[in-house]
């Protein structure tokens, strides 16, 4: 009987700390996806300086969460570095590349072209990892591709020419996919050795350092009329997204956060209509179906023999 309560009991407290999970990443993604948000409130910067006062703001608070947490843990440096290394080099590139797509071709096309990271895992990672694709991971490839030929329309591709602002977001769209794609890969190699939390933790340290010349590209009266929107965008989109989707993910399954992680690119396009009065054409929205699906089947075949990285930059 007192074994039977404490099972009653037990799987009451598992079942809590799964909705709360899922509520925290479902909330830390959804916040995320308000990036373009943020990035168009932001007045006389340039992609670099925006992206080193955003991850400094953000990487501060994260800080002191670690230390007023007493989970100093969390974050220390072990084995594999020059691998953690290379994880904040495709962190860095996929954060330029993925701010320069929203400032010229729009948020929804960013964030769709951001999330065929997938694709791209399926495609390399016979090579860099030595695991080879399965028939659902080779089916969301072809959707992908379906909805990448949908948003980029490759006969307007050609006749905007290299000198359009609109071709050179599409462009730094899918390298921010193809860097998103090793960024998963290498995260995929590390997790035996550091927690989600602690590659984020590191890899933004790097992109801050690396970054650090370019704060001075801001004179003060710029810095100062955008400051609060910038500590705004450090810590909510950096700091309070990563915190919660790290909390939910040691509640929850991986492979359903990677799942939930996929409400960020449907809450970015939501908030770049709804907020920012973006134009969202029939194209986009099947194209954002293709995709989605796409990147769902490439995670879902990874559920059966092995965990699948986290979707957070």
């Amino acid at each position: 009987m007192q074994y039977s309560i404490y099972s009653v009991s037990h799987l009451s407290f598992m079942a809590s700390a799964s909705v709360k999970g899922y509520f925290e990443i479902t909330t830390g993604c959804i916040i995320y996806g308000m990036v373009g948000v943020f990035l168009v409130l932001i007045n006389d910067m340039g992609t670099l300086p925006i992206m080193f006062y955003k991850l400094l703001i953000g990487v501060i608070f994260l800080a002191g969460y670690v230390y007023l947490t007493g989970k100093m843990d969390l974050i220390r440096i072990k084995g594999k570095r020059k691998q953690l290394l290379l994880l904040g080099i495709f962190k860095l590139l996929t954060i330029y590349f993925y701010f320069t797509c929203i400032l010229y071709s729009g948020l929804s096309i960013a964030i769709l072209l951001l999330y065929t990271a997938p694709m791209y895992v399926t495609v390399f990672s016979p090579f860099v990892l030595k695991e080879m694709p399965i028939r659902l991971g080779i089916v969301g490839l072809f959707l992908s591709m379906a909805g990448i030929v949908l948003i980029v329309d490759p006969s307007n591709l050609v006749g905007l020419g290299l000198g359009d602002m609109h071709f050179v977001g599409l462009i730094s769209g899918i390298l921010s996919g193809i860097s998103f794609s090793f960024l998963i890969m290498t995260a995929r190699y590390l997790r035996d050795e550091y927690s989600g939390f602690a590659q984020f933790f590191w890899a933004t340290i790097f992109c801050v350092i690396v970054l650090l010349p370019f704060a001075s590209d801001v004179t003060v009266p710029v810095l100062k009329g955008n400051f609060m929107i910038l500590l705004l965008f450090g810590v909510v989109n950096t700091s309070i997204s990563g915190v919660l989707y790290f909390s939910g993910l040691s509640k929850v399954r991986t492979q359903t956060a990677s799942i939930l992680a996929m409400l960020e690119p449907v809450s970015g396009i939501f908030f770049d209509y709804a907020l920012l009065h973006s134009a969202i054409f029939a194209e986009t929205l099947i194209g954002c179906v293709f995709i989605i699906a796409g990147a769902l089947l490439a995670v879902m075949g990874t559920m059966s023999f092995r965990k699948h990285p986290e979707f957070e930059t």
